[in-house]
């Protein structure tokens, strides 16, 4: 019987990491379910489930890889695409912002145009590969998805999380409602 490397079963069930696949897994799903949401209860709920899931990562702790396995890439390019297409359909002409140009930005302009639904879609498969690999239930599999999913987080979905944070934070504070433009375009 192989022996259990020490403290990967504290990590992985950690109230703190519970929590955080918590809320990873109540961001999924709502995307996953977008079929009755109007544009209002989108941008009212992303900003929560957001939130929680920013704060949920900073509070896991730090582990290292065990078995060096990377996650399962369960998201497909389909469905990362039927998640993009919803919210953009949801957020309408609300769906662009702005971010001043980065070192990964092939446009060096000033400024660059960004969309809510890329990054979401793009979080969306970062956090469902993780919970899908977390679900199975094997801790050193565990362990390694926490790890995946935080190096990723500090490369590039944390600030993705953020950007696309603030943009709904805007339209949040500032009462938008896309539906309600919708319709008064037709």
């Amino acid at each position: 019987m192989q022996q259990e490397k020490p403290g990967i079963n504290e990590y992985v069930y950690a109230p703190a990491m519970v929590d955080f696949v918590t809320s990873a897994n109540a961001y999924c799903h709502f995307l996953e379910n977008l079929q009755e949401v109007t544009g209002r209860v989108f941008i009212e709920r992303s900003v929560t489930l957001l939130a929680k899931v920013y704060a949920g990562i900073l509070m896991t702790g730090e582990t290292e890889p065990g078995i060096g396995s990377n996650a399962e890439q369960t998201v497909t390019e389909q469905d990362w695409s039927v998640i993009y297409r919803r919210i953009s359909m949801l957020l309408g002409a609300h769906n662009d912002y702005l971010l001043p140009a980065g070192e990964q930005d092939f446009d060096r302009s000033d400024l660059v145009t960004h969309t809510i639904a890329e990054d979401l879609a793009d979080i969306y498969q970062e956090l469902k590969d993780f919970t899908t690999s977390y679900a199975r239930g094997l801790e050193e599999l565990m362990n390694d998805a926490a790890w995946e999913v935080k190096e990723r987080f500090g490369e590039h979905w944390g600030r993705k999380l953020l950007a696309a944070l603030a943009a709904l934070h805007e339209l949040l504070v500032e009462g938008t409602d896309p539906d309600e433009e919708t319709r008064g375009e037709l």
